[in-house]
């Protein structure tokens, strides 16, 4: 199956899915350009809730000084927001047992973008109770650990980390601030993203931008109609990304030059636009933190326009180790 098939069968599903639920994906440029006045944080996964919400914690902050000494266009609501803290409610019985007050919460709670990461059983709930709300979807993930690494020379490798997104656009895209964060790690991870709408931020003048050490691929769009797909590897070739990806490995990928001297995250030779001065997460979970947050606020990432994007590293050794605290999660971005 094609990238292009697979894609679009991949969209319909959750197009589909949002739909029949009622949830709308914010598709319009005028509503990706928006952002609400407060951001709020609902912790509803339990395993996964500390590390996820100390990580989005260090995205808001990190959010809050670029605010207040005007390091970016943030406008003056955004700033006070930022200034008055990340509200953070957390479900102690979980959503099952609490799923009136969480409606509450949403009914109440108005010009709100909602972080929310639940259990993947709490997640369907979730998605109904956001649709009884009146919801827009801008983001939803699933995370797992398989708690497993590359094995060398064997024919099926295993990506120990995998990120799925079905986001409303490019600009609102979590993976390339997630992959820059992980690649830290020497964790093997794969990060695919399908987006509603292709429209990206090259509009507004942004660059291509990638991580530190990743080599970038497009694939032109299959004729007229079609925006490009991109594939950014690092420590593996484009097809044998295709190959761990399950995407179709006979289109031929162009690669999409650096940008001259840029260096490896490992060198350190040259910073990256994705680099910043937090430091890095200590784990996955809260590096996924850290990146829906980040792109939750806005936060520039390389946003060009595209149908899909995907982000695959490969380890250079056998790393073995206990499987993850945290093995699943769902993460979602709503505006109410």
């Amino acid at each position: 199956m094609d990238v292009y098939r697979r894609n679009l069968m991949k969209g319909a599903l959750m197009g589909s899915t949002l739909l029949t639920l009622g949830i709308s994906p914010i598709t319009t440029a005028a509503a990706s350009a928006g952002k609400p006045g407060r951001l709020r944080l609902l912790l509803g996964s339990g395993a996964a809730d500390a590390e996820f919400a100390a990580g989005a914690r260090t995205a808001f902050a990190a959010n809050a000084r670029r605010a207040a000494t005007g390091h970016d266009a943030t406008s003056a609501t955004d700033a006070r927001g930022a200034q008055s803290g990340l509200e953070v409610m957390k479900l102690k019985d979980g959503l099952l047992n609490e799923y009136e007050k969480v409606a509450y919460l949403l009914e109440t709670f108005r010009d709100t973008r909602w972080i929310a990461v639940m259990d993947d059983g709490s997640a369907a709930v979730f998605t109904e109770l956001v649709r009884n709300a009146g919801g827009g979807l801008v983001s939803l993930g699933s995370h797992a650990s398989s708690g497993e690494a590359l094995v060398r020379g064997s024919a099926a490798r295993v990506s120990g980390l995998r990120h799925v997104w079905a986001a409303a656009s490019p600009s609102h895209a979590a993976g390339g601030i997630l992959a820059a964060r992980l690649v830290q790690s020497q964790r093997s991870f794969s990060i695919v993203e399908n987006f509603f709408s292709t429209q990206g931020a090259e509009e507004r003048g942004t660059a291509n931008k990638f991580p530190p050490g990743f080599l970038a691929w497009r694939l032109e769009g299959a004729g007229s109609g079609h925006d490009p797909a991109y594939l950014y590897c690092a420590g593996v070739s484009p097809t044998d990304g295709c190959q761990l990806l399950g995407w179709d490995t006979t289109p031929a990928w162009i690669p999409v030059n650096q940008e001259p001297g840029l260096e490896t995250a490992a060198s350190g030779k040259r910073r990256s636009a994705f680099e910043n001065d937090e430091p890095h997460a200590s784990g996955w979970v809260e590096a996924v933190g850290y990146a829906v947050v980040a792109a939750a606020l806005g936060a520039e990432a390389g946003h060009e326009s595209c149908s899909a994007r995907a982000h695959v590293y490969q380890s250079g050794g056998v790393k073995r180790g206990r499987p993850d605290k945290a093995g699943r999660f769902t993460s979602f971005v709503i505006d109410i």
